[in-house]
């Protein structure tokens, strides 16, 4: 049988409280510790990314020239009268076409005129006078072969103005009053047949122009 003498129990109670103390001292420091730790802020959420836009307007090199690129059909201005149309964008056809009523040759001091009427939306007729720059022969299948006059007009058509050759002629049968052919497309724009009304039609301030 052990037998503790009062020396022996005092160190006994001692080495307790002294490691009773040294185990407080590191719960306390560990809870220091912790309170100044910073806080782990919540990662700020990703911003979308921005799609990817196709401006409006957009050109192509090709051959050296910056070429605009236009849809199949776009919407087009006849200066200086403020005629607006729909037009239908051909590469298959060379002139330009518009549809023009009660067209007359005549001469003025010895060279030769047409006068014709274009017709707006709301079915307002207006009366041109221009020089005959030429006469063509258009052949429809199913058709006889027409004869049509051709005069310059200057026509806006979104950034685009431009004076070129239009064949007079009745196309209250077809969906477009204008056809825009290659002799206006050449070295000016490049045909995205997978697109529509590209460029934007001209504002009201921009007719006062």
């Amino acid at each position: 049988m052990q037998i503790f003498t009062k020396k022996d129990l005092a160190m006994k109670k001692f080495s307790a409280l002294f490691l009773f103390i040294i185990l407080i001292l590191g719960a306390c420091a560990g809870q220091q510790q912790q309170l100044k730790s910073p806080e782990t802020k919540a990662a700020a959420p990703e911003k979308p990314a921005k799609a990817a836009t196709v401006p409006a307007t957009a050109h192509v090199k090709s051959g050296g020239e910056s070429l605009l690129i236009i849809g199949e059909a776009e919407y087009v201005t006849i200066k200086p009268v403020n005629i607006h149309y729909k037009a239908r964008i051909d590469t298959g056809a060379t002139t330009s076409s518009i549809h023009a009523v009660e067209i007359k040759k005549f001469e003025r001091d010895g060279k030769k005129w047409v006068r014709f009427k274009l017709v707006g939306a709301s079915g307002e007729k207006i009366e041109m006078k221009r020089p005959l720059i030429r006469t063509i022969e258009v052949k429809r299948h199913g058709t006889e072969q027409q004869s049509r006059p051709v005069v310059n007009l200057n026509m806006v058509m979104g950034p685009i103005k431009k004076t070129t050759q239009f064949s007079l002629t009745d196309r209250s049968q077809f969906k477009y009053p204008v056809l825009i052919g290659r002799s206006f497309l050449k070295g000016t724009a490049i045909v995205d047949v997978n697109r529509s009304y590209v460029l934007a039609p001209l504002s009201g301030e921009d007719n006062e122009k």
